[in-house]
């Protein structure tokens, strides 16, 4: 963990504080990870809210839905400044912008709001840009603590929003420990390759010219349009959740290439094939290198380089007991670091709170 220094203070400290997961969501069904918090020694002390989105998912402002919504966050945010120390929201939705927002107005900073998964686009050049960065920098002055998922992510949003190291936190992003119940040890002899965000599917195509393995690729259509498709190419489009994990049990391999980008994206996907004793391949990028140790527990290439992925690739064909050696080591290391429990934990470390 780095950043997130900073005072302790007796009510950080305080074994009696209490946090508030704020979520959003379509149906009433817990978050997959609720469950999986209850074996945590701070599970007591968490507390879930869940605003039902009725009639849809918000897509503007200037509807009777958001303003609804609004109306019940700010009286969920109000309420709990006499009973939490800390509310949590996730990633930059709604919830994260409006209790922000909520809290930058008003001055009022209880309870201490913390954005877990932070993520933004990057900052350009374009006027845009550089407006949306200014008032985001204004909007999140109020904002605890940001927890990003790579540690060069945290130092970018650091330099580009001029934040103190205090201001955020890195923690080691999580997955389903339900994964590891998979027996991940057979295959069918395909490599797959799955995710939408910043992928770099032109040079694993390009790779993938020269080698005889099946390729499939889990994406969608807007990622990928492959019109003379190769006959060992397989694409499938916004294939659900479970399809696809059994589809990524039954992997040779799995292929993560990314586009070179300050945010970090792919952690998701190297978790998931981790967990399932699969190797790993990846773009050595922010949001990979602090997940893989290349040649330990999966493989780094360079950016935008097809013929190391060409070589990892058949590297991995010729030697089985490396293969097998990378992905029993990458399933050890999600059951050692990267479940929900662990995440939990480690917030917490970061945020001072006593056991």
């Amino acid at each position: 963990m780095v950043g997130g220094g900073g005072l302790r203070t007796e009510e950080e400290t305080s074994r009696d504080c209490r946090a508030l997961v704020v979520t959003s969501k379509l149906d009433d069904k817990e978050p997959w990870w609720w469950r999986h918090i209850a074996e945590s020694p701070y599970a007591g002390r968490i507390d879930h809210r869940r605003i039902l989105l009725k009639g849809g998912r918000i897509t503007g402002v200037l509807s009777r839905r958001f303003i609804a919504f609004a109306s019940e966050l700010w009286g969920v945010v109000r309420r709990a400044r006499a009973t939490h120390t800390f509310v949590f929201t996730f990633e930059c939705g709604w919830e994260s912008l409006l209790i922000s927002l909520m809290q930058t107005l008003t001055g009022i900073h209880k309870p201490r709001h913390v954005i877990l998964q932070f993520i933004m686009r990057e900052k350009t050049q374009a006027l845009g840009s550089c407006a949306k960065y200014t008032f985001m920098r204004w909007l999140f002055s109020s904002v605890h603590r940001c927890v990003c998922s790579s540690q060069g992510e945290g130092r970018y949003y650091e330099s580009v929003f001029g934040w103190s190291a205090s201001k955020w936190s890195y923690i080691p992003f999580h997955t389903d420990p339900d994964l590891l119940d998979y027996d991940g040890s057979g295959h069918d002899g395909f490599v797959l390759s799955a995710g939408r965000t910043f992928r770099d599917y032109r040079t694993l195509l390009q790779a993938f010219q020269s080698i005889d393995a099946p390729l499939r690729i889990v994406a969608s259509p807007s990622n990928i349009e492959l019109r003379d498709k190769p006959a060992h190419v397989t694409i499938d489009y916004d294939l659900p959740g479970p399809d696809l994990m059994k589809l990524m049990a039954r992997a040779f391999a799995v292929a993560v290439p990314l586009e070179p980008r300050k945010i970090s994206t792919g952690q998701s996907v190297i978790l998931q094939a981790m967990a399932l004793g699969k190797p790993v391949i990846a773009t050595r990028v922010n949001g990979t290198e602090d997940y893989i140790e290349h040649m330990r527990t999966g493989i780094l290439v360079p950016p935008c380089d097809p013929r190391a992925i060409e070589e990892a690739v058949r590297l991995l064909l010729s030697d089985e007991p490396l293969r097998q050696r990378l992905g029993r080591a990458a399933r050890e290391r999600i059951k050692e670091a990267h479940l929900p429990v662990h995440y939990v934990h480690d917030v917490a470390k970061a945020l001072g709170v006593a056991v």
